[in-house]
């Protein structure tokens, strides 16, 4: 009996040994080829994520300096479109002044036609009556008007109207054609201005 027991305790105290160094053979430790194989790939991934970065921040840097000129280019549209529509107004108004003051000049030269008209019917001084009816425009009249002085003060004063309301028609046409290139030049540079923001716009979006 004791001689069984010792052989038993032997086989067990010898298995736990045999175990371990079967676990041990299971899992053996990697070469140095496979770790420095390891370092190289995860150093690769790094340097993939840094140059990844590097693009998406110049990107971002790139979207930031499109939007920034895409906003300009949109606010120099609007002023644009504001000078534009003041340009407008202004002409307008201008044309208006200028009808109004072509008018002035129409009814004081009908006004001096009549009374020539009837100076010679009632066998006025006025002798050159078929002259100034056939007057070669306004300063030709204004010259041929200036012997109405012997007719009187009343004709002295319409005739002073007429040379008043001549000099402001000419004013008012000049200024009327002024505005009226402000507006040109004003679509122009609204035309401009929106094809600018417009490509921004476009470079933008391609951006993002």
């Amino acid at each position: 009996m004791k001689k069984i027991w010792v052989a038993t305790l032997g086989l067990t105290l010898c298995l736990p040994t045999i175990m371990i160094d079967g676990a041990f053979a299971k899992t053996p430790a990697p070469t140095q080829a496979q770790i420095d194989a390891a370092k190289a790939a995860e150093a690769a991934k790094a340097a993939e994520a840094n140059k990844a970065q590097k693009n998406l921040d110049s990107a971002t840097q790139t979207l930031r300096q499109l939007t920034a000129v895409a906003a300009s280019a949109r606010a120099k549209l609007k002023k644009a479109q504001a000078d534009l529509a003041i340009a407008t107004a202004n002409a307008l108004a201008a044309a208006k002044h200028s009808r109004a003051a072509q008018a002035a000049v129409d009814q004081t030269n009908r006004t001096i036609g009549k009374m020539a008209s009837n100076a010679y019917k009632m066998g006025g001084d006025f002798t050159n009556i078929n002259s100034l009816l056939n007057a070669n425009g306004p300063q030709d009249l204004i010259d041929r008007l200036t012997t109405l002085d012997k007719l009187g003060s009343a004709n002295t004063t319409i005739l002073d109207r007429f040379k008043k309301a001549s000099a402001v028609a000419k004013a008012a046409k000049i200024e009327a054609d002024r505005t009226q290139a402000l507006v040109a030049a004003a679509t122009e540079k609204v035309a401009a201005a929106k094809k600018i923001a417009d490509d921004a716009q476009v470079a933008q979006q391609k951006e993002v």
